[in-house]
């Protein structure tokens, strides 16, 4: 699955890379994030990385089958 180069350098980051990444981020958007809250957000962030990887990992698994129909 191609992925743009955003989410790729999203996904590479280690799991100590994850909160300096969060409040650059936050900066460069101007941004304020609460001292209190940064972790919170930060944790976010981690499980955020987690589901896009589970979600690209399945959609890359099923490049190229053909999508099956919604059964109620």
């Amino acid at each position: 699955m191609a992925l743009d180069a955003e989410t790729e350098a999203f996904l590479d980051l280690a799991e100590a890379e994850i909160a300096p990444w969060t409040a650059a981020g936050a900066a460069g958007r101007a941004l304020p994030l609460p001292t209190e809250a940064l972790p919170g957000v930060i944790e976010n962030v981690a499980l955020l990385q987690a589901q896009t990887r589970l979600f690209t990992t399945a959609l890359g698994d099923a490049a190229g089958e053909a999508p099956e129909p919604f059964q109620p």
